[in-house]
């Protein structure tokens, strides 16, 4: 009699062990087959919203064994609605932090923006990049309410132009363009209000569209930090003395097109952009400058230099006289 109990618990044994076994690969790795699995995860879903669409997807190896782990383990993740495309070989831990990620949400793009990008030149990424058509966010840009501190004037060629923050953003796809220019601008407050406290001043908004302006003609004219911190000085040394700015990338802003090299001819066209036509600084700013020309636009090097030119395609070279930069230019 012993031996058949013994059978049979040994049976039971073999069983239970088996159903645990079973369980726990289902649980652990609960897809099944080879391809990878697309789910929209719809604003309000929980996740048992998720797991349903996936078992009506037929892409899990056991739908109530799924359900009944993540009961027991209480299990209830902060899902991010919008597209994943999910591994079939993602454990049950490696899953849920996929729906917690909103990096893999297909639904969203990274889109860098590069320092000194024109407001044109956004909209042309924008649209490359699948997010949104260039002609909307122009668009959005004529027609967005500006801020008290940016003024009003039917002469600029966009308003919002040194507002938008030149950074690395996660937009999705469906997004409008209100909500870009609303992102960008947030951005560029947080910086402002860093810049604040880092360097413990007050920047008004009485003096913030000029400083700018002034930071987008250094962020289009030099790339080295302390090559900007020198233009700066430039600009406020032209300024004290009453001498027109003269910077040759008003003049292509002004002209709205890239140019290798400016005719003599470009440099007499009447736009309020342009530094050789306006006195002083230009109607607004002509790109959307970084965090480093914004505080060289705030702390300019100490300096008597008037005048600088390019002397290998990248690095300048500064002069105090007009004499010293007509004979530098003559040496080359």
């Amino acid at each position: 009699m012993k031996k058949p109990i013994i059978i049979v618990l040994i049976a039971f044994l073999i069983i239970g062990l088996g159903g645990m076994f079973y369980y726990k690969n289902v649980t652990s790795h609960p897809f099944k087959g080879k391809e990878d699995i697309v789910i929209e995860i719809k604003e309000g879903y929980t996740f048992y919203n998720v797991l349903g669409e996936l078992n009506n997807k037929k892409v899990i190896k056991n739908p109530i064994l799924t359900k009944l782990y993540v009961k027991f383990n209480k299990i209830n993740p902060q899902i991010i609605p919008g597209e994943f495309s999910i591994s079939p070989t993602l454990t049950m831990d490696e899953f849920i932090k996929a729906l917690e990620d909103p990096n893999l949400n297909q639904q969203n793009a990274n889109v860098t923006i590069p320092e000194g990008y024109t407001i044109e030149q956004i909209g042309s990424t924008l649209e490359e990049k699948g997010i949104l058509k260039k002609e909307e966010f122009i668009k959005a840009c004529k027609e967005y309410k500006l801020p008290d501190y940016i003024a009003t004037n039917t002469e600029k060629r966009y308003s919002l132009e040194g507002f938008l923050f030149p950074d690395t953003y996660r937009f999705k796809k469906n997004i409008t363009g209100n909500e870009v220019i609303q992102l960008m601008h947030k951005r560029f407050l947080e910086v402002i209000n860093t810049i604040e406290k880092e360097k413990n001043i007050d920047i008004s908004n009485d003096t913030l569209e000029n400083l700018i302006t002034k930071a987008s003609l250094i962020e289009r004219e030099v790339t080295a930090k302390e090559e900007k911190l020198l233009v700066s000085s430039v600009i406020d040394n032209r300024i004290k003395i009453g001498m027109k700015l003269q910077i040759d990338a008003t003049v292509l802003y002004a002209l709205g097109e890239h140019k290798e090299a400016l005719l003599y001819k470009d440099l007499e066209i009447q736009s309020p952009y342009n530094t050789y036509y306006v006195q002083g600084m230009p109607i607004g700013a002509i790109c959307n400058p970084g965090k480093d020309s914004i505080e060289a636009a705030l702390f300019p090097t100490s300096s008597e230099y008037l005048f600088y030119i390019t002397k290998d395609n990248l690095n300048h070279k500064f002069f105090k006289t007009y004499e010293e930069f007509l004979n530098y230019k003559d040496e080359q």
